[in-house]
């Protein structure tokens, strides 16, 4: 971290303190969990936030520490008269990795909500910003470059984006390299998703940008992926988190049509309590981030904060 970011940081953390942990729900996102920062090095996968198993506990004890309490939206959002500081952990996309979350949900017996995006897991096929990542980062490239031809991709239809992949990289280009890099399996998923802590939420078929699609798109990408969880899983989940947090008027109502009732953004805000008065923000519930580079607490520190970032 730059001096003069840590120095923001520390601002940010010591007015914080001033005013914070009002009753809320505290939404996070996460996405890869791996084992330590050798695994990361390898290069099988666009770390993006670099969690590590450690960065998980230390993020847990935190805010268990500070009284939050852990809930999944999956179990219902039923806060409406409550005091309480609510907590959610939630993973999108459904790599395989996550399945090392189990042991410290049960370690600490909080719950943890994973937002399937459905087609990668039947197809098992990496996810399309991995394949960037592995093979410009196996040809040497900075990570400023590879973040660039990403952004550049989220511009694009997602059918052209893997013609763009197979044409650069090759046929195979989609087949996972390990562990790190896959999607579970369907049966991975089943055995996951019966397990009391686990719930599973919806990340639509393809993890298409829904805000750059016709509202035919979206809600046939939303609707498949509800038919396909609840085909796998026996019941269809109650919300979806919208990839890469992109999401539209157009959205919500799609989301709203194929019968969820409440969605996930990347918009970084706590939600304020009660919800009663103002359902639309069932659809624009907040999540932050956490970045294992940084540290962990201060950034936890932050986000308790009750004045807007």
């Amino acid at each position: 971290m730059s001096f003069s970011k840590q120095i923001k940081q520390s601002l940010r953390r010591r007015l914080s303190r001033l005013h914070r942990d009002g009753p809320a729900l505290l939404g996070f996102l996460f996405h890869g969990i791996f084992e330590d920062e050798q695994e990361i090095r390898k290069g099988h996968v666009d770390a993006q936030q670099g969690i590590t198993t450690r960065h998980m506990q230390q993020f847990i004890e935190h805010f268990l520490q500070a009284g939050y309490r852990f809930l999944s939206p999956e179990q219902g959002l039923d806060v409406h008269c409550s005091n309480q500081k609510w907590i959610c952990i939630t993973f999108d996309d459904g790599y395989a990795n996550n399945l090392r979350m189990l042991p410290l949900l049960e370690q600490y017996d909080i719950p943890a909500t994973f937002y399937i995006t459905t087609g990668n897991v039947e197809e098992q096929q990496c996810f399309w910003w991995d394949v960037v990542y592995r093979e410009r980062h196996r040809q040497g490239m900075k990570k400023p470059l590879i973040s660039r031809e990403q952004k550049m991709l989220k511009e694009k239809h997602h059918q052209d984006i893997l013609g763009y992949l197979r044409r650069e990289f090759g046929a195979g280009c989609l087949q996972p390299w390990s562990d790190t890099d896959r999607p579970m399996t369907v049966g991975e998923l089943q055995e996951f998703a019966r397990h009391p802590l686990v719930h599973i939420g919806n990340h639509t078929r393809d993890h298409y940008l829904l805000d750059k699609y016709s509202h035919a798109e979206v809600e046939k990408q939303i609707l498949r992926a509800q038919q396909d969880l609840e085909n796998w899983l026996g019941r269809a989940p109650g919300g979806i988190a919208y990839p890469n947090g992109n999401y539209s008027d157009a959205t919500v109502d799609a989301a709203r049509n194929t019968g969820l009732q409440y969605g996930l953004s990347l918009d970084k805000h706590k939600t304020a309590l009660p919800l009663e008065g103002n359902p639309s923000s069932l659809f624009a519930l907040g999540r932050f981030t956490l970045w294992g580079r940084d540290d962990i607490d201060a950034q936890c520190e932050i986000t308790r904060s009750d004045i807007p970032l």
